[in-house]
């Protein structure tokens, strides 16, 4: 859930650009945001009261070059680190992912399986729910090992479920409907 902390420093972030920019801005904030998932030791970093605040931001230079992401993004993230908010860095970026998917009528959900899935097949999931509810979807996948094959998707208040144990529940439950 979003602190009030998050969606204030994501609508700040968020009115820095034009609507029409939100959909190049995507793979920017989640190549951000891989950098803080896939690196724990960066938000750390980031945190770390030892550390200057310019060896901070040339390290934030350093990692977001000026040749991939224009200075609004170093800004952003140089602003959190000045204000002692890099551990929420994390939950900025998710929010600021939402923001631009609400503002171009991206609905998200979560994608539930009992491995995890190759980018490949998110997007094969995603396409098919978006041709079949007619608006973009965005699938945050989810490893639950408590299923036993198959996906789940949670959706705009709605489950869908593929997975191998709803399908032999309702084998099961025709199987008992039929012999009656």
């Amino acid at each position: 859930m979003a602190s009030e902390f998050t969606q204030n420093y994501a609508r700040a972030f968020l009115g820095l650009f034009e609507a029409a920019e939100y959909p190049l801005m995507e793979d920017k904030i989640k190549a951000m945001l891989d950098s803080v998932l896939h690196e724990p030791a960066w938000v750390k970093f980031l945190s770390a009261y030892t550390l200057s605040n310019e060896e901070k931001f040339a390290a934030i230079d350093a990692a977001y070059p000026k040749d991939e992401f224009d200075e609004r993004y170093r800004n952003f993230v140089k602003v959190m680190v000045k204000n002692h908010r890099a551990e929420m860095l994390e939950a900025t970026l998710l929010e600021i992912l939402t923001g631009i998917h609400e503002a171009t009528g991206v609905k998200e959900g979560v994608l539930f399986s009992a491995s995890p899935l190759k980018p490949a097949e998110v997007a094969r999931i995603e396409d098919t729910f978006s041709k079949r509810l007619g608006y973009r979807v965005k699938l945050h996948p989810k490893t639950d090992h408590s299923l036993l094959g198959g996906v789940k998707v949670q959706l705009d208040g709605r489950v869908y479920d593929g997975t191998l144990r709803s399908r032999l529940f309702e084998l099961q439950r025709s199987l008992k409907g039929g012999s009656k």
